[in-house]
């Protein structure tokens, strides 16, 4: 039996906001469109880069959020400031950094699951220190079947070679909850994540999972 460890990235492992806002607004700033906010930019976040993109437009100039061409090439703008200097200001949340290595060395294999592109996501984790920790990340472009796609999380588990039964998904907001009871995996929702109502099991911090996932004399 391999016990796994899913991980959704912004929000749920990392504080990214700020970085993802300054290379919004390096896109906008070169369409000659008007700045953005972190309150804009963080409820549009976990849907993946376009939707990221089309959300911001939509939010300073309504009008050419439906002009799939213009939206597409502000996405590459916005991929190319991010990837360029992806994290001088994210941060881990809670007590990742320990927890993390932690429970890898405890024999927890360890996944990332996100709509962040999966290059981006590898240059995200490696910036905050959880770069070795992580056995497999797949984001948006690695999966015909992303999140909200309950597949994106199955074949996350199956490349760590672990079953649903035995994994279990860390994440932030309703998608989370949503893809996990689809992909019949258990669900733990991060205490700072988005309020939801749904019964979910809350994770004040990661070492939690320690204690939960790993036998006792495996500690």
């Amino acid at each position: 039996m391999t016990r796994a460890a899913v991980f959704d990235l912004d929000g749920t492992l990392v504080d990214s906001v700020a970085d993802i806002t300054r290379a919004m607004n390096r896109a906008l700033e070169g369409a000659s469109l008007p700045p953005v906010g972190e309150a804009q930019v963080e409820p549009a976040l976990g849907h993946g880069a376009l939707e990221l993109v089309r959300a911001c437009v939509r939010a300073v100039d309504g009008a050419r959020a439906d002009d799939d061409a213009f939206v597409e090439e502000l996405r590459r703008a916005y991929l190319a400031a991010y990837a360029a200097d992806p994290a001088p200001c994210t941060r881990v949340h809670a007590d990742a950094a320990t927890a993390l290595p932690a429970l890898r060395d405890a024999g927890v294999v360890l996944g990332v699951c996100t709509n962040k592109e999966t290059g981006l996501a590898r240059q995200v984790l490696r910036a905050v220190g959880l770069g070795d920790a992580i056995a497999v990340v797949r984001g948006r472009d690695a999966t015909r079947h992303p999140k909200p796609d309950p597949r994106h999380l199955l074949e996350t588990v199956a490349r760590l070679g672990a079953r649903p039964e035995d994994a279990v998904y860390v994440g932030d907001n309703p998608v989370d909850v949503a893809v996990a009871r689809a992909a019949g995996v258990r669900y733990r929702h991060v205490a700072w994540g988005v309020p939801v109502d749904d019964g979910v099991a809350a994770l004040e911090r990661f070492a939690d999972l320690l204690e939960e996932e790993v036998p006792a004399w495996r500690r």
